[in-house]
């Protein structure tokens, strides 16, 4: 084996092969050295052996050109990727830089000296800010700054890449923009080095700021789009021909309603039958249909007959006037309301004729709950003040009429006494009308300060279950004189049935004989004079508990606005000297301390007619 060791990669096989001259001349020098030693090796071996060395010297020889045949193609390979780097950074499109700490050019590539208008060789040991704008320099020096302040070279680690972008200078003055893209490295010596790729943006540059203008000019023109949207139309009525005019109008117009579109919630547009030309997104998602199944079809296939007729009324007034219409509208088809602007669109040809109308509509949902609400409270606080007001008003009256009252009844008695005495005593004629008249007058005074203390005293006595019918058989009883002495005819069938109510029976009474009086009064001047009186239950299973008295006559009736201010205190409809405005008043508050209510309306018959209910007394 030691001598099979001796004929390796040193041998004359290995030797002959090598490629290279000066590698075959120290073969050679090393095999003349042990020539005399492989001599007697020789010598000492035998055939066998003689032939299996042969043997493996064909082999290694073989190996030795296998070997050189693979340094050849790595040369080769070397060789082309020389020529790859060449093309590569020589011919690449952007330029390459190699900078010193300091900031010098080190080395360039082709298409850097191209873009700085200067000779390659004439690029070293210049400085790179020569080439960058006074403005600018900043952001150079910020970049290399970020760029060795991240770099960790001295710990074998290639620091952060930087960029920017700034604007360089050629040689002849030209400016122009450029980015940057900075990378740290180590020269073959170790020292820091800046590797610089530059890209010049100035065409990028010039597009962003048409792209700017054009953004700046596109917000202008939304922000003045009714305006412009009209002096555009003007202008190109003036400025093109007819087919050219209707073509950019269109475009023009079909951008401003798009921008237009895009600005507000629910926008579309119809043409003179209602038929849909045109919906935003926001419209379309309120109807939840594609937009190929709205566009095309009238308005009337998606809404009510009622809602149909209000749009169609707006769009023929702003056809008929050629003004915009606001109007209100509430939806059917979910409660919500809008405010709705019909704004008319001119056709061209003819001139001035309304073609289409765009419809914008907003959601005012929330202000109109708002507005009933305000609305509602302001109701309420007014029902408030007034009922604070009425019952001021009734406690002062309260307190007068219970003074007044009390203080008439005295000296009316004692004046009555006198005159019945007087009128018992032969008197002439004149004198005994005379005192007929006074005694009238006292009745008069009397029932006023009857009605005062009855004003006065809120508090009911004792109720207690009566029939109804006998208390309003006991006021026409009380009635009687003056139903005869005005002729008037009572229609009065009483129920079978037993009515119970519980009541103070002579207050109910006194709102029997106040209602019959008011009747009588409501029928002077008539001819025939009608007084009907009903009782019922009524029809409302709800209100089965409560009885309904009715007081009828064929008077003049009541004004409207005067239904409900007959049961004030002092509101009278009479002549002066008729009436005091106590009667309804007291009558009203009798039977509402009674559970019950009154109300007044008109009758068929011309007259009023007075609804009294009184709950039943089912004890």
């Amino acid at each position: 084996m030691t001598k099979k060791k001796q004929f390796g990669p040193d041998g004359d096989g290995a030797a002959s092969k090598d490629p290279g001259q000066t590698l075959r001349t120290r073969a050679e020098k090393i095999t003349r050295g042990k020539a005399a030693r492989m001599s007697e090796n020789l010598e000492a071996l035998t055939p066998e052996e003689t032939r299996r060395m042969l043997h493996e010297l064909r082999v290694h020889q073989i190996e030795l050109e296998m070997q050189n045949e693979e340094l050849r193609r790595a040369q080769a390979e070397l060789d082309a990727s020389r020529a790859r780097y060449f093309d590569l950074y020589d011919l690449a499109p952007v330029g390459y830089f190699t900078l010193s700490e300091k900031g010098q050019i080190l080395e360039a590539n082709l298409n850097a000296a191209t873009l700085l208008g200067v000779a390659r060789g004439a690029l070293v040991k210049r400085l790179f800010t020569r080439f960058l704008l006074r403005e600018d320099q900043a952001i150079y020096h910020q970049l290399r700054k970020q760029l060795f302040e991240t770099d960790s070279i001295g710990s074998g680690q290639a620091g952060e890449p930087q960029a920017c972008e700034l604007r360089m200078m050629k040689m002849n003055g030209t400016a122009f923009w450029a980015r940057l893209e900075a990378t740290a490295a180590q020269d073959a010596g170790g020292a820091p080095v800046c590797r610089v790729v530059l890209s010049d943006i100035t065409g990028r540059k010039q597009v962003e700021a048409a792209l700017q203008q054009v953004h700046d000019e596109l917000e202008q023109r939304v922000v003045e789009r009714t305006e412009d949207l009209r002096q555009a139309n003007e202008k190109l009525r003036d400025d093109i021909t007819e087919r050219e005019r209707g073509k950019e109008a269109l475009q023009e117009s079909e951008a401003k309603y798009r921008s237009l579109a895009a600005s507000v919630d629910s926008m579309y547009l119809v043409d003179r039958e209602s038929v849909y030309l045109f919906m935003n997104e926001g419209h379309r998602i309120r109807f939840g249909l594609p937009l190929e199944e709205i566009i095309g079809r009238r308005y009337g296939e998606f809404h009510s007959e009622r809602d149909t007729k209000e749009f169609s009324d707006c769009i023929r007034e702003v056809c008929e006037t050629g003004k915009p219409v606001v109007k209100e509208h509430c939806s059917e088809r979910d409660g919500m309301y809008f405010l709705r602007t019909f704004t008319p669109i001119m056709d061209r040809r003819p001139v001035g004729e309304i073609a289409k109308v765009v419809v914008v509509s907003k959601d005012i949902t929330e202000r109109k709950q708002a507005e009933d609400d305000l609305i509602r409270t302001i109701q309420q606080l007014q029902e408030t003040r007034e009922m604070l007001i009425q019952f001021e008003k009734e406690a002062a009256i309260g307190r007068l009429a219970a003074g007044v009252g009390h203080e008439l009844l005295n000296p009316t008695s004692i004046i009555s006494s006198r005159l019945q005495f007087m009128e018992d005593e032969t008197l002439p004629d004149q004198a005994r009308e005379s005192v007929r008249i006074c005694r009238e007058q006292l009745q008069r005074i009397t029932r006023i300060s009857q009605d005062l203390q009855q004003s006065a005293a809120k508090k009911p006595g004792m109720l207690v279950g009566r029939d109804l019918r006998g208390v309003i058989e006991l006021g026409l009883q009380m009635m009687v004189r003056r139903i005869k002495e005005d002729r008037v005819r009572v229609e009065y069938d009483p129920p079978t049935e037993f009515l119970p109510v519980k009541m103070e029976r002579d207050r109910m009474a006194n709102v029997m004989v106040n209602l019959i009086h008011n009747a009588c009064d409501a029928m002077t001047g008539n001819q025939l004079k009608r007084l009907i009186i009903t009782v019922r239950r009524p029809g409302d299973s709800s209100k089965n508990s409560f009885l309904i008295l009715t007081i009828a006559d064929n008077g003049h009736g009541i004004p409207a606005v005067n239904l409900n201010r007959i049961f004030e205190p002092f509101f009278t409809a009479k002549e002066p000297g008729k009436g005091t405005g106590l009667g309804l008043s007291i009558s009203k508050g009798i039977i509402q301390e009674h559970g019950g209510a009154i109300h007044a309306e008109n009758n068929d018959m011309g007259g009023a007619s007075l609804i009294v209910e009184l709950p039943l007394d089912h004890s």
